[in-house]
This record gives structure tokens, sequence and C-alpha cells, in this order.
């Protein structure tokens, strides 16, 4: 294998001492193979993005109607060397100038966490370079520090895609609160449900044909101008005084509104008008962001509650939110942000969400994870390379739902202007 070799020249070639005054100046690289995006990064021990890459399998995964695990890791397989070497190519070092390696190790699918753990298992041996362990959710979490330099902790954060559903607490590099958890289905995996359901990448339109199924129904409500009050789809949970989620009741909801109008519709194959196709897309999105931006109403009521109160839950203390983050590959959804602005708006909170390339899985936000917790010294940090494993579930920090639950909060769901839901 090329990589090999590489390696193999590198440890040759450069002796220890020569190897240890390199690392003085430190570059962290970060690999991300948690579910079917290959990506890599390097940053500089100042904190500066000196180069990244990406292997997306979107087009393979709309063609196979959804994520496949054995073929997500054969891709991975396939591509990390390649994306890992033009990472470290596109940021003017070489491979023995690293000093630590960052990788996904949790949460995820197995298959493609094995893929990038053993490949940076391997890179760190050869290197003799410690590991850092990240946690994707984490990485997502603190996405927006890199991108923008004046967000200041505690801020809460909304992480929604295809895998995950979560609702929290950003206290700092390592200090997390979960307030709300997808119950059921993840956001991002209804839409994609949603989107095989409507056919949306047969529909003729060149420029849905390779796009992944919650943007391709974006697109549609967007493109087509869908009217997002045409069908009243349901807010589950809505009136339960807690931040979990529920997104199934609208994706069953759908799929009986979609066989109704199928069977009322005459013509060969009962298809839709594409006018019905569009409203549905635009009802879809108007009931996710409704939904979405009680919840988070919600955890912002209650970050004000406790921090003007004396009845923090524990010893954690619990203050005044500076600002509402979103990330995770729904948060690039535009409808989504929109309302999530007007509810940051109302708390004059800050609306802060990095850009919609990485708000979906990256190598940036690995490598960036890693800076900070290698930034604070972090004991996560390990040189006992064997010691390093992967789990496909994690948790996110302390979790104080039942304190929300026991907090009994009552809220006045904002009202989201008409021109939210026509971006």
């Amino acid at each position: 294998m090329v990589f090999s070799r590489t390696l193999s020249r590198a440890s040759r070639n450069v002796p220890c001492l020569i190897q240890l005054i390199h690392r003085r100046f430190s570059y962290i690289l970060g690999i991300e193979t948690s579910c079917d995006d290959t990506g890599a990064a390097v940053f500089s021990a100042s904190g500066k993005l000196l180069g990244d890459s990406l292997s997306s399998q979107t087009s393979t995964s709309v063609m196979l109607g959804g994520v496949l695990p054995p073929v997500a890791a054969e891709l991975h397989k396939k591509h990390i060397e390649s994306v890992v070497l033009d990472a470290v190519s596109k940021s003017n070092i070489r491979l023995q100038d690293l000093s630590h390696v960052g990788v996904t190790v949790k949460p995820g699918m197995s298959l493609s966490l094995k893929v990038g753990v053993d490949f940076a298992k391997t890179l760190a041996t050869q290197l003799r370079i410690p590991i850092i362990p990240i946690d994707h959710m984490e990485a997502h979490a603190l996405t927006a520090l890199h991108t923008d330099p004046k967000l200041e902790f505690p801020y809460v954060i909304l992480l929604i895609s295809g895998g995950h559903g979560l609702l929290g607490i950003v206290q700092g590099v390592e200090d997390y609160i979960l307030l709300g958890t997808a119950l059921d289905a993840s956001p991002g995996d209804v839409l994609d449900k949603l989107s095989r359901r409507l056919r949306l990448n047969r529909l003729g339109d060149e420029r849905l044909k390779n796009v992944a199924g919650g943007k391709a129904l974006e697109m549609v409500a967007r493109i087509y101008n869908g009217n997002h009050r045409r069908f009243d789809l349901p807010l589950p949970r809505s009136q339960s005084k807690d931040c979990d989620f529920s997104f199934t009741g609208i994706h069953v909801f759908t799929e009986h509104l979609i066989d109704k109008l199928e069977s009322s519709t005459s013509g060969s194959g009962h298809t839709l008008a594409m006018q019905d196709i569009a409203d549905i897309c635009a009802s879809i999105q108007f009931a996710m962001a409704r939904l979405i931006c009680r919840r988070v109403q919600r955890a912002v009521e209650y970050c004000i509650l406790q921090g003007d109160g004396d009845d923090n839950v524990s010893d954690v203390k619990i203050t005044r939110p500076t600002a509402l983050v979103v990330s995770g590959g729904v948060g690039a959804n535009l409808v989504i942000r929109a309302g999530l602005t007007e509810v940051a708006n109302h708390y004059n909170m800050r609306f802060v969400s990095p850009p919609p390339h990485l708000c979906t899985d990256n190598g940036v936000m690995i490598a960036w994870n890693g800076y900070l917790l290698q930034k604070e010294k972090s004991p996560r940090i390990t040189e006992d390379i064997s010691s390093v494993d992967f789990t496909p579930r994690s948790t996110f920090g302390l979790d104080f739902r039942e304190s929300v639950k026991q907090a009994n909060i009552s809220i006045e769901p904002i009202k989201l202007p008409d021109s939210v839901f026509q971006s």
C-alpha cells in the first residue's frame, strides 16, 4: 500500500530527535468516518485550519436508497488514505510533522468507525504520536467556535442530523448538559424517508438527481413554491413540558397523506401533481421547524430560570446562554435556520451556525476538537494506542432531561412569520 510505504520512509528518514524538534510546533490531524463521509483536516498550534479534504458518498447513498453500512465501510477503506494525504499536502507539511491524530470513536456506524480508528492507530503507531479520541456529537457542538471567534460559553446547542437529534448546553470544551433528545427517529431520517416516498430524485429535475433526501425536499419546496399551510401536519408531544423530540408522528401522518392523495389521483401510477408534492414538502418543513423551535424555546426558558434562581440541580451551575447554536446536516436547512433565528432574536441571543458544508460530517470539526482538547491538555489524549476503541453509542454530557420536565415550564410559542417558510 502506498500509505504504508510513505509511513515507512517517514519513520526511517527522520530521527527521533528531529521529530521531537519538529513537534514542538503542533499540527493536529483529524479523521472522520462515523457514517458515509470520509474527512480529514489539519490545524496548527495557533488554531488555524491549514488544509482539509472530503470524500462524499452522497451520490452512492442516493442511488442505493440510503446508507448501507457495508458499502459505506468499503468506500471509507478505498478513500481514507488519499483523503488524509490530500489534507496533509494542502497543509504544506509532511506526515512526520504531525504531533497528534484525532479520530472519531463514537457515536456512529460500527463498520465505518472501525475504518477510521484502525487507520488512525496505524498512523499514530508509525509516527509515535498520541491519539485524541473524539466524540462526534461534541465535535459538531464545538464547530461554531471555529467559524465564529466571538462565540463564548455557555451556549444552547441544537444538533439535528440523519442520525441524531439532541438539545443541550455547551459550558466548556468538555462540559455538556443534555436537555432533550429524539425519542424515536431522528429528523434527518424522517426527511430522507419522506423524500424517498415522494420519489423526489425521480421527478426528472436534474437539479435533484444526486441530492440527499432532506436537501432535495427543501429544494422542491423552494423551487416549486410549495404552500406550507396547505396540509396541517401534527406536532408530536407539543404539549409535553420537556425538551425531548418525537418526529415519527410527522412521518406516519405524511405517509398516510401521500397514500390518500395518490389513491384519489387518476392516471397511470397514481402520480401526484408537482404542486401537490411541493406543498407536501413545504408542509413537512413547516411542521418540523415549528416543533423544533418550540423545544428550543423551552430549553432557553429553562436556562434563564436556572440562571436567575438559586435552584440549580446538584452542584452544576447553569447560567444564561450567550447564543443559540445549530449544527448537523438538518441544521443546514435554511427554513429551520430562519425559524431558529426568530427564537434567538426573541431572547436577544445571537444565532450562530457553521456554514452548511461544516454542518454535515467533515474532518474539520474533528481536527478542531482535537486542537481544543490539546490546548486544554485533556486527559483524553493518550499514547496508549492499543487502548483506543470505537463504540456506536454515546451519551452527551450530564442528563438534565428530568430536571427540565420537573421545572414544568409553560411557553407561549413564538409566532413565526410566513416569510420564514418562504426562504
